[in-house]
């Protein structure tokens, strides 16, 4: 004999607590992810950066991206002073390796590589000499570390100006020295940074700092794109989950931003 236990909820304030849990169900991405959207933040050539290990890997994450309604992924790999000191050619050849074995998988969905710059002495050197892969146009995907501003930043954002580029500072959201001062946020707006906001920062996936943080910076409209920053299976298994009800429209207002990359 088998029993069903039925939970009776007399209390009207634990009735008002389930309800609210019932409330925060997530939307999915693929159910807020605007038209046109393209994916300008992501580490999805094999073997070059902290990004996946292998093809199999890409090709995986590109399918499941192109299940989810994207036409168009612009992967961008680090290039950081002696960690990830990638060159134009070698992030061009793996780019072209990569498109092979998406064409041979019938995956259509149309690859392009730039890169997410740090903003070291390395990328001076690349700045001045012109070697930078733009995201689309002049814009390009910049990124300071997490320890400290570059003591040097306006000197590169003139450098950056100068040779006719926009930088986009990737992920903003997640430098803590400056969470707690949102006038630096803004300083660096009017100074010529466009922000890019890390989709996952919403889910908490980086710290419940940074989704605050991200929260903060979405309502006062300071971002003006947003990317996944995808570098392997379970970062995006987060990110397919999707968004708060509460966050939706605006990460789905956010999103659409990014159709001017097509």
């Amino acid at each position: 004999m088998s029993y069903i236990k039925v939970y009776h909820f007399n209390n009207p304030k634990t009735i008002t607590n389930t309800l609210h849990f019932l409330s925060k169900k997530e939307i999915h991405l693929k159910d807020i992810l605007p038209k046109g959207y393209v994916d300008i933040h992501s580490h999805l050539l094999p073997g070059i950066d902290d990004g996946v290990k292998t093809v199999y890997q890409s090709a995986y994450i590109i399918e499941q991206f192109q299940k989810l309604g994207l036409t168009k992924i612009i992967t961008t790999p680090h290039i950081m002073n002696e960690v990830w000191p990638n060159t134009s050619d070698v992030i061009q050849n793996k780019h072209m390796e990569m498109k092979r074995v998406l064409s041979s998988l019938d995956i259509e969905i149309q690859l392009e590589t730039s890169a997410e710059y740090m903003l070291d002495d390395l990328f001076y050197n690349r700045i001045q000499k012109e070697d930078i892969l733009p995201l689309h146009t002049n814009y390009i995907l910049v990124e300071m570390s997490t320890f400290n501003p570059p003591i040097n930043l306006n000197e590169l954002l003139f450098e950056i100006k100068l040779k006719g580029f926009t930088p986009i500072l990737a992920h903003p959201e997640r430098y803590s020295y400056y969470q707690n001062d949102l006038t630096k946020f803004q300083e660096l707006k009017e100074s010529g940074f466009l922000f890019q906001l890390n989709l996952l920062s919403m889910s908490g996936y980086y710290g419940e700092k940074v989704k605050n943080t991200a929260i903060k910076l979405l309502s006062e409209h300071l971002f003006d794109f947003a990317g996944s920053d995808v570098h392997n299976y379970q970062q995006y298994e987060a990110l397919e989950k999707g968004f708060l009800p509460k966050h939706a429209d605006k990460v789905n207002q956010l999103m659409q931003n990014n159709s001017v990359f097509h």
